[in-house]
């Protein structure tokens, strides 16, 4: 019995209720008093579920249908092509089934590898960029298929598109937590962390015990938006500690918080746990756009969520030991970590 049939899976038309939609329309509009309207949405969303769907966000659907099409392309082809552009060392690059395990999650004790397939893309950096120069850790490369040079544009597109739509977002976080509305902007200056990860999950025709599409984890992103197909797949656990499987709401992204803005909120914001199980019969394709501060952002717990009554629960930390510590954690590839074949066996 698998962790989401022990807590029993909400149908998806009880569970629309659950995650409330918000309308970033006007706001987006700089339409006067938006700003404070959507805040307070944002609140409520962030401290009672941690997850929201963004309606009217501005991304052009035939964008999003491109970046799709694109991830279909790349995943059809020989694992051969695919195995040519492996995750490198800055977590850019192909990612193969079996070769990633929840090991950071605190929700869930993972014993056996993921069983979907990703593709990463972040900044489209040139060998000449000072970063890709110096060899620092998480600014390197792309990688990209010689076989298919035309995923390239509208991949990038996509990941251009979901960066100004994250940016033009933080305000009304800032607002949420009582401060100034341009708050989190400088810390995602100068190229901030981000990532686009173009999933494939197989059906998994034979469903065994702990085993997952993606375990039950938390995310360690600022903010993830998130794109799916009709196919069903994604639980997610509210804080009751019930699963349920949020529905397709069209003209929408599905938004989460992660590990940085329950750090950042000093847990007055939630980073809620879910993971995907496909027992569809079918592929299953998903699109996750991971939005994160610079990696020379220091993380420390805002003024406005600390009091004397309630201290600050996480010490100051650098952004970039985080994630490198998260990447470690999770997938087999990065030094130090044991082997897939090991791990599965733990």
């Amino acid at each position: 019995m698998h962790l989401f049939e022990e807590h029993g899976v909400r149908d998806p038309r009880a569970a629309a209720g659950q995650i409330p939609v918000i309308d970033y329309g006007p706001y987006f509009a700089d339409t006067p008093g938006a700003l404070e309207r959507v805040a307070a949405e944002v609140a409520h969303a962030c401290e009672n579920i941690g997850f929201f769907y963004a309606l009217n966000h501005g991304v052009p659907d035939e964008l999003i249908d491109r970046a799709f099409a694109a991830s279909r392309r790349f995943h059809a082809m020989p694992l051969e092509q695919k195995l040519a552009v492996k995750l490198n060392e800055n977590n850019i690059g192909y990612l193969p089934i079996n070769a990633s395990v929840q090991g950071a999650s605190t929700v869930h004790k993972a014993t056996k590898p993921n069983q979907n397939e990703s593709f990463f893309v972040s900044h489209d950096r040139g060998p000449e960029h000072p970063d890709v120069v110096a060899g620092k850790p998480l600014r390197g490369r792309n990688q990209w298929p010689s076989a298919l040079p035309d995923i390239r544009a509208d991949m990038m597109a996509y990941f251009e598109v979901l960066g100004a739509m994250c940016a033009r977002m933080l305000p009304p976080f800032a607002v949420a937590l009582g401060l100034p509305g341009d708050f989190f902007a400088p810390f995602f200056a100068d190229e901030a962390h981000a990532v686009v990860r173009f999933l494939h999950y197989p059906p998994q025709e034979t469903i065994e015990d702990n085993t997952f599409g993606q375990a039950p984890h938390t995310d360690n992103s600022f903010m993830t938006a998130l794109a799916r197909t009709d196919v069903p797949g994604l639980a997610v656990r509210l804080p009751s500690g019930e699963w349920f499987a949020p529905p397709v709401i069209p003209g929408t992204f599905l938004i989460n918080l992660g590990n940085i803005m329950r750090r950042w909120s000093n847990d007055r914001f939630l980073s809620t746990p879910h993971g995907v199980l496909n027992e569809s019969g079918t592929d299953r394709y998903s699109i996750a756009y991971f939005y994160s501060p610079n990696p020379n952002a220091v993380i420390e717990c805002v003024p406005t969520c600390v009091t004397a009554d309630n201290p600050p629960r996480y010490p100051p930390a650098l952004y970039r030991d985080l994630v490198l510590e998260f990447y470690r954690a999770n997938y087999f590839h990065q030094k130090g970590h044991r082997s897939a074949a090991a791990q599965a066996a733990a």
